[in-house]
This record gives structure tokens, sequence and C-alpha cells, in this order.
């Protein structure tokens, strides 16, 4: 299955498209692109006036065009100030969790990096903030949708700017959350802070790199001068432009509607998740939510393998929480594609559960039943009866799908229908465990003795 036939709920894009399919933004991106491809045989404007006057207008609350740094993308300008400002072995400060880009972006310029929560960072004692040359913050953060209030921001940021440490607020989600929250006006009169805004994920393009950072005069111009020549292309500007130059800014239809749509879809995503056993979804701000599944029987790494197996990506957050297999990121999408996410889980966890069944099986199989679970080892202990026999932890047959087993189709918390061995005891009785046992442990195919214990041990008994 290519990429472009899968469900993507591991991307922070824009749930409800691109402002090009947005009927009332009434744009033409075939004729953005052919009339910027027309211009393509030339250099763009390297001072990108059209581009950072539409982002300060965009923007508002006084911000000139001079205020604004273009960027091929988020990524770069955190590169180009990280880059302009660091010397090798400074300290930098980065939330936690996060992206590894903070990380990765401070040590190849020989920084050290400290990571706290974002409820640490704002309460960093003066000491700290003394050495560190710069303290990096997300709002909202991903992976966990926070969102630090205005007023919290605003006041570490003058802290910072009283210890001559540089803030980095990256709001490059913030337009799908509550830009109000934002302190992009703040960086006007504060030398020691610089705001990142992303356009590309914004506007549910993440393929077209864009990005703009905001500053005060005098650190605007250093890293304008500092930035690559020409580092956005005609296309990506004149997307942009159009974009920005939507009547509202941030509180444009377009925008608003995303921000209602997200609201609503990431509540009923919260609520559908909570009622399925082994994932606890954390309540969330942003496009996107951080799910615990410590109590489901498998981890999140074989989770995210087994849904892409069906053509469904979400994003395993290994890389956020120092390699832990508990959590994953769902981003919000529109209902029916969810739902189908909903209805793959039953094939996910039937197939992961034949999996570990196989695993144990063969497992007892090797050492005779010897190292099966039992009463004084299982946390389960008694499933079925007391004083039941415990040699096949999981049954060779499942599913069978025949009633007489005492087995039955049931309703899962997903909604679907998965067989049920619950008032099934025919395994954990002794005898009949035993019977089975020998009839799997002899030589020839594993798959071909199951079907011979089927039906020379377990059929005589229904």
């Amino acid at each position: 299955m290519s990429e472009t036939d899968m469900l993507d709920f591991s991307s922070n894009a824009n749930p409800l498209g691109t402002p090009f399919d947005f009927k009332e933004s009434e744009l033409d991106k075939e004729q953005i692109i052919f009339d910027s491809i027309a211009r393509s045989d030339q250099y763009p404007d390297n001072r990108y006036l059209e581009l950072r006057t539409a982002a300060a207008s965009f923007l508002g609350h006084g911000i000139n065009f001079e205020n604004i740094v273009p960027g091929n993308g988020s990524c770069e300008l955190l590169r180009l100030i990280i880059g302009s400002v660091i010397n090798e072995g400074d300290m930098i400060i980065v939330p936690s969790p996060s992206s590894g880009q903070y990380r990765h972006v401070a040590e190849i310029f020989g920084a050290r990096v400290n990571s706290f929560t974002s409820k640490e960072l704002l309460n960093l004692p003066r000491m700290t903030l003394d050495r560190a040359k710069i303290v990096i913050i997300e709002n909202p953060n991903d992976p966990t949708g926070e969102l630090t209030s205005r007023e919290s921001l605003v006041e570490f940021a003058e802290k910072c700017a009283a210890h001559n440490t540089l803030l980095i607020v990256d709001e490059s989600s913030i337009e799908l959350a509550d830009p109000a929250m934002s302190i992009a006006d703040v960086a006007l009169e504060n030398d020691s802070l610089f705001v990142i805004r992303s356009v590309s994920n914004i506007i549910g393009m993440p393929g077209m790199r864009l990005a703009y950072g905001i500053a005060s005069l005098s650190l605007a111009e250093v890293l304008n001068s500092a930035r690559l020549s020409w580092n956005i292309g005609v296309v990506e500007e004149a997307i942009g432009i159009s974009f920005l130059n939507l009547e509202g800014g941030s509180g444009c239809k377009y925008l608003s509607e995303s921000r209602a749509f997200i609201k609503k879809e990431r509540d009923y995503i919260i609520k559908r998740l909570s009622g399925i056993y082994g994932f606890d979804p954390i309540e969330s701000s942003a496009s996107y939510l951080l799910v615990d599944v410590k109590d489901l029987f498998v981890d999140s790494v074989r989770l995210t393998e087994g849904l892409a197996s069906y053509g469904i990506m979400i994003r395993e957050c290994g890389d956020f929480f120092d390699g832990s297999k508990r959590y994953v990121r769902i981003s919000v999408r529109p209902r029916v594609e969810f739902e189908k996410l909903i209805r793959t889980l039953d094939d996910v966890f039937a197939e992961l559960s034949r999996e570990d069944a196989r695993e144990k099986l063969e497992e007892t199989i090797e050492h005779g039943g010897a190292t099966a679970a039992g009463r004084g080892s299982c946390e389960y202990y008694p499933c079925h009866f007391t004083g039941q026999d415990c040699t096949f932890c999981f049954c060779p047959f499942y599913p069978c799908q025949n009633e007489n087993t005492g087995g039955k189709l049931i309703e899962s918390s997903t909604g679907g229908q998965v067989w049920s061995c619950e008032h099934c005891t025919l395994l954990h009785r002794s005898k009949v465990a035993r019977m089975v046992l020998d009839a799997l442990m002899a030589d020839g195919d594993t798959d071909e003795n199951i079907r011979r214990a089927w039906k020379e041990v377990i059929e005589p008994l229904l």
C-alpha cells in the first residue's frame, strides 16, 4: 500500500483541509501555482517583502514586516536562531517531552542540553537561567497538546530577558489551538525573545515548507542577514502570501472553523477512546492528543505497526519519552476516518492476539507445558475456575467460533464483534490439556497438529 492510500493520523496538519478547499476563501490554488511557476525563471526577492508584509498583517498587534524572518519550515528557523546565538559548550534548555529536533539542532552546534517539563520550565531558578544561553518552549506542546497561558509566558519572557537568556517559543501549532495565547507581539520590544510560526501545517500542506519568525527589529535584522539567500521558492512564497492575506488574519473564517472542527472532533475522540480498555487519552488543546496505552496488552510500537499493516498511521512516541513504549499520538481527522481506525482496532487486536498465542503455544510445546503460567505466577488466576489447569494460557484453536465450546461472539469496546472464550473451560481441564499438548508435541507441522488435536480431542467433547 502506498503512503497516499493510507489514513494519516500521525501528521499535525490541519484536518479541515487546505484554504484552497475551503470555498469561502475563494482561493484558486492551480492559478496561484501557475502564476508563480511563470516566475520560476527569475530569482525570488531575497528580502521577501511581500511575504513578510503579509505575515505582519496576518498577526496584527503593531507587528511590522521588519519584525518578520521568513524560513523554509520551522526546522530551518530553529537552526538559524540556535546557530546564530550558540557557542560550543553553551547550555540550552528544552521541554520534556518534546520532539528530538530541539536536542538534535542544539548538539549540532556543540551545546549542552538539559530538559524540563513545561511546568518546571516556567519556574526555573535564577541560577539555572543565568547559566542557560537559550530556553525553548513549545506552545502548544507536542506531543501532549498542553497549552501554556499567555500570561505565564509573558512573565517568563521578562524573566529570561532579565537574565540575558534567549527564549524561543515555538508556536507552530497555535493557530489550530488558541492564537489568543500567542506572545508574538511581545517580541517587538524584547530582544531576548524569538517566536516561531508555521504556515505549512496550519494550512494542511506539510509538504510545502514555509514558516516565519517574529523578533525585535535588532534581532530580526541579524537573523535576516544570517539566513540562507533565497531560502523560499516562488511557489511556497505565493501560496503563503495568498493564505496570510486572508481577511481576518488568524480570526479568518477558515481558521475559526478549523479550530471549531478540531475541538468538536477531539472531544469525540477522547470520549470514544476512553471507552476502550487499555486506552487512556490525555486532555489536549491541540489538533492532536497523547494516548497512554500502558494497560493495553501490546505496547505502543506493536500497536503502531499493527495499524500500519492495515493502512493507518499513528505516531509512536518513544522518541519523545526516552524510548518508552507507553504512548502514541493520534491527530484529529474527519470522523468517518476516525471510525475506520476504531473498526480496524478489532482486526489489529485479533491479529496481535494470535501472534501472542502462537508464540506462547510454541514455548509451551517446546518445554512440554513446564513454563505455563499457574496460580502462583499469573495475575489473572483464576480466569475460569479455581483449580484450573494453566498449561495453555492462550487457546491454540482461537477463534474456533464453535458455540458448543461455550464461546460466543460479543460486542467489543470498539463497537465491533470479537470471539469470547470466557465461558469455555475445555482447555483448563487437566486431562484435556494434557491430551492436546501431547498431540501438539508430535512430530510434524504445528498447524496440522492443531487441526488434528481439535478433531481428535476437542470435537468428541462437543
